[in-house]
C-alpha cells in the first residue's frame, strides 16, 4: 500500500466502525459508560475485583472463567497456553492495537483472541476481530488456527468465528488496503448505518442521514406510525415503529439545534419562523471554587456549615479520586472503600431503557412488524 501514511494508520475498532462509513467520527461518548467500561476491562485484565458491584463482579468473572475454560479446550491443557493480557498487536504497515487477551498454543499450531464486550446494546464487531486474528496471524507465524470471541455477559452471548490464519491474515490485509484507499478517496460518499449514524460527530452534515430516515421510516413500503403524538403512540407496532425512528433522529436533530443557534447567533441572521432566545441556565459556582463559594456564602450571610453543605451535591466518582490519590491505594480499591462507608447514605442510580431482542437493521425489524 502506497498512499497511506504510517502516521494515520487507525487501530481495529476505529476500522470497523469506519467499515461501516468511512466518514464515521466519534462524537462525544457518555462519560459514566466509559469509565465503566476502563474499570470493567482492567478487572477482566488483572483479576482484581475490588470497587466493583455485585453485578459487575459477575460479568468480569463470567468472561475470566470463560477464558481459562478455553485451555482445555481441544484436549489442551492449561500449560500448553500462552496467556497474553492487553496483548499489544500490528499488522505491518496497516493497523496496529490492544486485544483484550490472547491465547497462544504452539504445540497445537492455535490462538484465541477474546474481546470483552460490556455493553446492554448489541453491536456487531467482525471487522475489528479479524484485525486482530489477523495480527496474530503474522506475529506467530507458527499459528494454523485462529479463533475470535466476542464475549458480551450482560447480552448472555459469546460471538465465536474459526478462520485458516494465513487465508485470514491474505484477506483481511486486501480488506484493510481496499478500506484505506476508500478513506483516502475524498470522492467516497458517506454511507448510512443505524449503528453509526447516532453516534457521529458529522451527523448534523452528512447527507447520507437523510437516505437513512428515508429508508428507516418509508422504503419499501415500511410502516410508520398513525399518530405522532407521544401520547397517542398506543400499539405495539407503533411503539416499534416510533422507538426505530426516535434512534435515527436523536443524534441529528440534537446537533442541529446547536449548530442553528450556533449560526443565528454568530451571523445575525434569522431562520424564518424562529428566534434566537436567550434565557438563563441558573447561577452556578464551578467545581474547583465549591471551597470559595462556600466561604464567601459564609461571611456574607452567617450561614452555619451544616445548612451551606446542605446546599451541595457530592460527585462519588471526585471522592473515589480523592481517596486513592490520599490513600495512595488504586481508584479500584478506593471506590470499595467509598462504597463501604456510604453504604448507608449513597443511593445506587439505574435507569431503564430497550434494545432489540435479535440482532437485525432497523428496515429488517420494521417488515418483520409490519408482517405481524
Amino acid at each position: 500500500m502506497t498512499d497511506v501514511d504510517a502516521h494515520h494508520l487507525y487501530g481495529p475498532s476505529s476500522l470497523d466502525a469506519l467499515s461501516g462509513c468511512v466518514r464515521f467520527k466519534y462524537n462525544d461518548s457518555d462519560a459514566d459508560a466509559a469509565t465503566e467500561g476502563t474499570e470493567l476491562h482492567k478487572a477482566f485484565e488483572t483479576g482484581d475485583l475490588s470497587g466493583l458491584d455485585d453485578e459487575q463482579r459477575q460479568c468480569v468473572t463470567a468472561i475470566r472463567n470463560f477464558v481459562e475454560s478455553l485451555k482445555y479446550s481441544g484436549g489442551s491443557a492449561p500449560e500448553e497456553w500462552e496467556d497474553l493480557p492487553e496483548a499489544k498487536l500490528r499488522l505491518d504497515a496497516l493497523t496496529y492495537g490492544t486485544a483484550d487477551r490472547v491465547l497462544i498454543n504452539r504445540t497445537r499450531k492455535r490462538a484465541c483472541v477474546i474481546d470483552a464486550k460490556f455493553t446492554h446494546r448489541e453491536t456487531a464487531h467482525d471487522f475489528q476481530l479479524r484485525a486482530y486474528g489477523a495480527c496474530v496471524a503474522e506475529m506467530w507465524p507458527e499459528v494454523e488456527t485462529v479463533e475470535t470471541y466476542v464475549a458480551a455477559p450482560r447480552l448472555n452471548d459469546i460471538a465465536i468465528k474459526s478462520y485458516d490464519a494465513r487465508l485470514l491474515l491474505r484477506g483481511t490485509r486486501a480488506e484493510i488496503e481496499a478500506l484505506y484507499a476508500r478513506i483516502e478517496d475524498p470522492a467516497t460518499p458517506p454511507e448510512q448505518h443505524e449503528d453509526l449514524c447516532c453516534k457521529c460527530a458529522n451527523a448534523v452534515s452528512c447527507p447520507a442521514l437523510g437516505a437513512t430516515v428515508t429508508v428507516v421510516a418509508r422504503g419499501l413500503g415500511l410502516p410508520m406510525p398513525d399518530r405522532f403524538a407521544v401520547d397517542a403512540i398506543t400499539t405495539p407496532r407503533d411503539r416499534a415503529c416510533a422507538q426505530v425512528l426516535a434512534g435515527a433522529l436523536a443524534n441529528w436533530s440534537e446537533q442541529v439545534k446547536k449548530l442553528n443557534a450556533a449560526y443565528v447567533e454568530e451571523s445575525g441572521d434569522e431562520i424564518p419562523g424562529f428566534k434566537l432566545t436567550r434565557r438563563s441556565t441558573g447561577l452556578r459556582v464551578p467545581k474547583d471554587r465549591t471551597a470559595d463559594a462556600l466561604s464567601a456564602a459564609k461571611e456574607a450571610f452567617g450561614l452555619p456549615e451544616h445548612t451551606l453543605l446542605g446546599c451541595c451535591s457530592m460527585t462519588v466518582g471526585d471522592v473515589v479520586k480523592a481517596a486513592a490519590e490520599a490513600q495512595g491505594v488504586p481508584e479500584a480499591v478506593a471506590k470499595e472503600h467509598v462504597r463501604e462507608a456510604l453504604a448507608d447514605i449513597a443511593v445506587e442510580g439505574s435507569c431503564a431503557f430497550l434494545t432489540k431482542t435479535k440482532r437485525l437493521s432497523d428496515a429488517a425489524l420494521l417488515k418483520q412488524v409490519a408482517a405481524e
